[in-house]
C-alpha cells in the first residue's frame, strides 16, 4: 500500500509540474505569442472591412475604413518585431 501510495504521489506530483509548463504563454513570461494573438485582431477587423468595401465598390467610406485598419495591423505586427506581412488591398 505505501508503494502505491508513493507512486501515486510522485506521479500526481509529475503531471502538476507539467502543467505549469503547458498552461500558456503568460505563465511563461513569453509575450510574443500574445502580441501575435493581439495583432490578429486587427486583422480580423481588416478582412471584415475589406469585405464590406468590396461588396460596396463606390462608397470611399468603407474603402478608407479598411485601408486604415490594414495600415494598424501592419504597425501592430511592426512594433511587437514582426516583420509586415500584407500591403493593404486595392478595393
Amino acid at each position: 500500500m505505501k508503494t502505491f501510495a508513493f507512486v501515486l504521489l510522485a506521479f500526481s506530483s509529475g503531471i502538476l509540474s507539467s502543467q505549469a509548463v503547458i498552461a500558456g504563454p503568460h505563465s511563461r513570461g513569453d509575450s510574443e505569442e500574445y502580441a501575435l494573438e493581439y495583432c490578429r485582431y486587427y486583422k480580423t477587423r481588416a478582412m471584415y472591412a475589406g469585405r464590406k468595401a468590396r461588396a460596396n465598390q463606390g462608397v470611399a467610406r468603407y474603402r478608407n475604413k479598411a485601408l486604415v485598419r490594414w495600415a494598424r495591423y501592419n504597425a501592430c505586427l511592426k512594433e511587437n518585431g514582426w516583420p509586415t506581412q500584407y500591403r493593404p488591398p486595392t478595393y
